[in-house]
């Protein structure tokens, strides 16, 4: 499959979404909740950001999205935010009980993945460790904390599903670590350009 056929299905994911058993069963499940749907949503929307600044129009919103995120320092910020919100078990809950907070949800792994796709390169060494770092250490806490609660934490998923998803989360974070080891590990001149990388005309 072509690079752009790739990014265009992950673009349109959320839009499965809308097709309420899908939803159901996905949401169903604490596991697959956090594990499976928050990272699609961000997917989405670096593919959808990948997508769009690709065409010559893009530039002028591109200059100014990098007027705001000098370094991917709002990217990250931005990144970080999102994941610890939607970590707390009352935020899960509230996503299924309540439409609103449902979209919110939806709109801010979706924000948060767009901004990424094009932050993250910019980000100096020691911002990406940070930022990676402390997501890394988030997910790794509140894994530990879903494993370890004597009762359930999210009134909407059993105690055996929540055990899961901190398995999840921890083995999650350790792959985070590895990931930004390894990109930060690469010689700086691999990168074309922190701050202008090239476009590609459609």
């Amino acid at each position: 499959m072509k690079p752009r056929a790739v990014t265009s299905v992950f673009a349109l994911l959320p839009m499965l979404l809308l097709w309420p058993a899908l939803r159901h069963a996905i949401e169903s499940r604490m596991a697959t909740h956090m594990l499976l749907e928050f990272p699609l949503l961000a997917a989405a929307g670096a593919a959808a950001a990948m997508r769009c600044r690709r065409r010559p129009s893009a530039r002028r919103w591109l200059r100014w999205q990098r007027a705001l995120d000098w370094r991917g320092w709002t990217s990250a910020t931005v990144a970080s935010s999102v994941a610890l919100v939607w970590m707390l078990p009352s935020a899960l809950d509230a996503a299924l009980l309540w439409p609103a907070a449902a979209a919110a949800k939806y709109a801010s792994w979706w924000l948060a993945g767009w901004l990424l796709a094009d932050g993250w390169r910019r980000m100096d060494a020691e911002l990406l460790l940070f930022a990676v770092g402390n997501l890394a250490w988030m997910a790794a806490t509140a894994g530990l904390l879903y494993l370890d609660a004597p009762a359930r934490l999210c009134v909407n998923y059993l105690q055996d599903d929540q055990r899961h998803t901190g398995i999840g989360l921890i083995a999650l974070a350790a792959l985070a670590g590895a990931l930004v080891l390894r990109r930060v590990a690469r010689p700086s001149n691999s990168v074309v350009s922190r701050d202008e990388p090239r476009y590609r005309s459609p």
